[in-house]
C-alpha cells in the first residue's frame, strides 16, 4: 500500500498563499467600501439646511419729489441666492412663495402733515400703506409687517412721503425688507 499524497491536488503550499492574499484582498476592499459607505452615509444626514433668505435695506439717502420721495438703500442679504435680488432700489422676487415683509420710518421732528409709508409692487399697486404722526412725540414711528404671497418676477419698492429730508432718520431708524416664510 501507498501512503496518501496529501500534497497533491489543491493542497500544496503554494495554492494556500493564493486563498489567503484573495481573503486578506477581500476583506481590505470590504472595509474601504464600507468606509466609503459611511462617508457618503454621514455628508448625507449631516448636510446643513440651507438659511432663511433674509433681504434687509437700510435708509442711505432720501430726496423728496412731487408726490413721493426717491430713497437709497443700503442692502444687505444672507441665504437669498436664486430667491430675491437688488434692483434700482428695488427687490425683485426670483421664487414664488410667501414673503413677510416689514418696514419701519422714524421722524426725528414734528413736521407740518402727516406722513405715509407704502409698500408697491409694481406697476404702483399698493400693498400695504400706513400713516405716520405729524406731532405728539418729538420722534414719530410708523411700521408695519405682514405676510405676502408674491410671485417671480414681482418687483417691490417702498417710498415715503415727507416734505423735508432732514426730518427723516437714517440707517437703523428707517428701513425695510422680507424673509421667505
Amino acid at each position: 500500500m501507498e501512503a496518501p499524497r496529501l500534497m497533491e491536488n489543491g493542497n500544496t503550499p503554494q495554492n494556500r498563499k493564493c486563498c489567503k492574499v484573495v481573503l486578506y484582498t477581500s476583506i481590505f476592499v470590504l472595509i474601504m467600501i464600507s468606509f466609503l459607505i459611511s462617508t457618503i452615509f454621514y455628508l448625507l444626514h449631516n448636510e446643513q439646511p440651507r438659511g432663511t433668505c433674509w433681504a434687509h435695506g437700510q435708509l442711505k439717502k432720501y430726496t423728496p419729489t412731487k408726490n413721493r420721495g426717491t430713497m437709497i438703500w443700503e442692502w444687505s442679504f444672507e441665504y437669498c441666492q436664486g430667491l430675491v435680488k437688488h434692483c434700482n432700489e428695488s427687490l425683485m422676487i426670483m421664487e414664488n412663495g410667501n414673503y413677510f415683509i416689514y418696514a419701519q420710518v422714524n421722524r426725528k421732528t414734528e413736521i407740518n402733515e402727516s406722513f405715509m409709508l407704502v409698500l408697491y409692487r409694481e406697476p404702483n399697486i399698493d400693498l400695504n400703506r400706513v400713516v405716520g404722526p405729524k406731532k405728539g412725540d418729538e420722534n414719530g414711528t410708523v411700521n408695519f409687517g405682514r405676510p405676502f404671497r408674491l410671485n417671480k418676477g414681482d418687483k417691490l419698492h417702498c417710498e415715503i412721503n415727507v416734505e423735508y429730508p432732514e426730518s427723516i432718520l437714517h440707517g437703523n431708524q428707517t428701513y425695510w425688507g422680507l424673509y421667505k416664510i
